[in-house]
């Protein structure tokens, strides 16, 4: 029975059977990866720590014809910070829920592990816009997945859109004022959100803090980046609902 290591982060656990958990890792060798941490609810257990969400570390797994077993772990980070932080863990745990809804098991992403650990660390730091730190998430996410909507250019006609924006979720991304129609439910995009949704795609997590943008601005970024991710899901993610009530007292737009 072949072993095999992995680098990676638990982004799904639950219980399984009476003393089992079957964990999710993202890894930077193989992207997704179920297997199965057997006694991991036992007292005691070595395997404890290392099935709980947002732990960072070396795994050793037997392969096996159907799931994968846990052998060992060697904890790289555990995220104290994050645990110890409510709008930290409620951001957390929305991006590994987007992270483990929209990629494949067995499919490395390239570097949407170490954007993945960034996003972990700066969210346990709690030192930046951890709202906007989010939305940069979920922009990277889309971009390495190779499903970020179209910002710059209308949809519809191909033009360069400035002012008088909508953007559609269904269509995949803005329309110009002239082609508004071809999705009427497309909410109003303000020229200063669309300034900044165009920075931050690529923008790095860790110089959010001295961006400033209104209420206005953060409520259509959100609106922007939550209608697509539920339009590629087919409903919201579960946690985003406590996200944004944690976050603002409000649900997911």
């Amino acid at each position: 029975m072949p072993l095999y290591s992995l680098d990676a982060v638990v982004i799904k656990s639950r219980n399984l059977g009476e003393a089992d958990k079957l964990i999710t890792l993202y890894s930077r060798e193989r992207g997704k990866v179920r297997a199965v941490a057997r006694g991991a609810r036992r007292p005691r257990n070595r395997l404890a720590a290392s099935t709980e969400i947002f732990t960072h570390g070396n795994y050793l797994l037997f392969a096996n014809q159907g799931l994968d077993n846990i052998s060992q772990c060697e904890i790289t980070e555990s995220f104290r910070g994050l645990r110890e932080s409510l709008e930290g863990a409620a951001a957390a745990t929305y991006c590994l829920e987007i992270v483990e809804r929209m990629t494949e098991e067995e499919e490395p992403g390239g570097d949407l592990f170490p954007f993945l650990l960034a996003m972990l660390r700066v969210l346990a730091a709690d030192e930046e816009d951890l709202e906007l730190a989010v939305r940069v998430f979920e922009l990277g996410l889309l971009a390495r997945l190779g499903y970020l909507p179209e910002f710059s250019q209308c949809v519809n006609c191909g033009c360069e859109v400035k002012q008088g924006a909508s953007f559609s979720a269904a269509l995949g991304g803005v329309l110009c004022g002239d082609c508004r129609t071809q999705d009427r439910d497309a909410p109003p995009v303000a020229p200063d959100t669309l300034a900044a949704v165009r920075f931050l795609v690529g923008a790095p997590l860790n110089r959010l803090r001295n961006l400033r943008l209104t209420g206005s601005n953060k409520a259509e970024l959100r609106q922007i980046t939550q209608s697509y991710l539920r339009a590629q899901l087919g409903r919201d993610p579960n946690s985003a609902f406590f996200l944004a009530l944690v976050q603002d007292g409000t649900g997911p737009k």
